[in-house]
């Protein structure tokens, strides 16, 4: 047996191995392969990530509690973010009564996707039936720069693990309360683009 792996190892132009290092070297490549396999399943899994399930909570918004296209371009003009397209989503959420608020309430999450924060906007009164439906922006501009100087949530700096992690802050969230915001949103909710524009007054 030897002699044969010898004389095929001359064929070849390889050094010839013992039987020993043959079956070690079978081994690894066996370990290797399941490696391998392991990392590809893995990466399959991160590739095609569980589908998201609806939550009864949300609901995609009316057009009148959305930020109009003239309240976001005053929205990224005060943050000086004109000169390139801009992303949002839009996805409204219902509390139900509490003791706290035994009306109940609701209120419209704003995901700026490109400035990667997560702002509120308060939903309209039911308007009376038959009554016209009443713009979420009297005064766009005003109404764009009070958000820009509101609060928000920082994506990259505001989010942590878990409630623990939060502890007496009054800013910092959890990143599976976020997660829920945003998940919704790319489910149900609706995504505005703003090209990039130039502002009337610099």
């Amino acid at each position: 047996m030897t002699f044969n792996l010898r004389q095929r190892s001359r064929g070849t132009g390889h050094a010839a191995l013992p039987p020993r290092a043959w079956i070690f070297a079978a081994a690894l490549a066996g370990l290797a392969s399941g490696v391998f396999a392991d990392q590809g399943a893995k990466g399959a899994a991160l590739q095609h990530p569980q589908p998201v399930a609806p939550d009864p909570a949300f609901s995609k918004p009316a057009t009148e509690n959305l930020a109009s296209p003239e309240m976001l371009r005053a929205f990224l003009t005060e943050l000086r973010q004109t000169r390139r397209p801009q992303s949002f989503c839009f996805v409204q959420q219902v509390f139900p009564p509490s003791n706290a608020d035994p009306q109940g309430s609701a209120l419209v999450w704003m995901e700026w996707i490109t400035g990667s924060r997560l702002y509120r906007l308060r939903v309209r009164a039911p308007q009376p039936s038959g009554a016209p439906s009443a713009a979420q922006d009297i005064d766009a501009a005003s109404r764009g720069m009070g958000l820009a100087n509101g609060k928000s949530v920082n994506l990259k700096a505001d989010v942590v693990a878990d409630e623990a992690a939060v502890g007496s802050s009054t800013y910092l969230v959890t990143r599976a309360w976020v997660d829920r915001i945003r998940d919704q949103c790319r489910l149900i909710g609706t995504v505005v683009r703003v090209p990039a524009f130039r502002p009337s007054n610099p």
